[in-house]
């Protein structure tokens, strides 16, 4: 019985320990600025469907696949005829950033991550009406 005790005890000790320094490693390590983009071939806005990114919305919050159900896009008449979606989003160094979407039937969508909302990490092509998907893992920084 006190063995028992004894092993509950430790591995509660183990698991606070664990989440105290996930919560803390949220707080204080390293963390990107990342902006997920979703254009789709079309001028004019249109709705993605199923998105899904990967990330916090701020300093400290854990990151975690949300999804939004469907998402305008901006026009695009400026954009090289296309139509985009944009989200900021905060991604640790050396975490996975993802994003997905599935364009309007028809259409071909265009995923990219970018750090700092200027450089390309990853970028990925679809087919039409076939959802694209980017992943990457965030760079350490250095």
């Amino acid at each position: 019985m006190h063995k028992t005790l004894a092993a509950v005890a430790a591995l509660a000790a183990v698991t606070l320990t664990l989440t105290g320094c996930a919560q803390l490693h949220q707080q204080v390590g390293d963390a990107w600025a990342v902006t997920y983009e979703v254009s789709v071939d079309a001028p004019n806005a249109s709705t993605l469907n199923d998105v899904r990114y990967l990330g916090a919305e701020q300093r400290g919050d854990a990151a975690t696949m949300r999804t939004i159900a469907k998402a305008a896009t901006r026009p695009g008449a400026g954009n090289g005829g296309t139509a985009t979606w944009t989200h900021e989003s905060i991604v640790l160094a050396k975490d996975p950033a993802a994003v997905r979407a599935t364009p309007p039937a028809g259409r071909s969508a265009t995923c990219r991550i970018l750090l700092d909302g200027q450089k390309v990490i990853a970028e990925e092509h679809g087919s039409a009406g076939k959802p694209v998907r980017c992943r990457v893992q965030t760079p350490a920084f250095g």
